[in-house]
């Protein structure tokens, strides 16, 4: 009668230690689209680049105002995330991704009223840079 018990238990034990979790599906995906032709356009000229980096540089903003609703409505977050930042063109045919980490010293600035001010233009700066490497 015990080996049936001993047997039972092993074959439960050996179950449960085969499921595999995958622990994306309770991770909150942080995604952020926007909208751009720009991106896509081949840079022929300095205007053309120009333009290019007149709407790059509100990118890192939309990122930011991202990133805070998400530490207001989520206040246990405190390291690292990472947004997926989505470029699409207009017409939906064409898409950039670029998976952008945003650091823990930022969410625990961005927590903080003092640590606000000290890291806000130095985490445009960082996404900026980030995102241009990558296009």
């Amino acid at each position: 009668m015990k080996i049936k018990y001993l047997f039972a238990l092993s074959m439960v034990a050996q179950f449960s230690f085969t499921q595999e979790v995958n622990f994306n599906n309770f991770i909150k995906k942080h995604e952020l689209k926007v909208n751009s032709d720009i991106a896509f356009k081949s840079l022929k000229n300095q205007i053309d680049e120009l333009d290019l980096s007149f709407e790059s540089q509100q990118w890192p903003v939309e990122i930011l105002k991202y990133v805070l609703k998400e530490l207001r409505e989520n206040p246990i977050i405190s390291s690292k995330i990472i947004v997926l930042f989505i470029i699409e063109h207009s017409n939906k045919s064409k898409t950039i991704k670029i998976e952008v980490p945003i650091k823990e010293k930022y969410i625990n600035a961005f927590k903080s009223e003092v640590g606000f001010r000290d890291n806000y233009v130095e985490f445009l700066s960082d996404t900026y840079e980030f995102i241009m490497e990558r296009l």
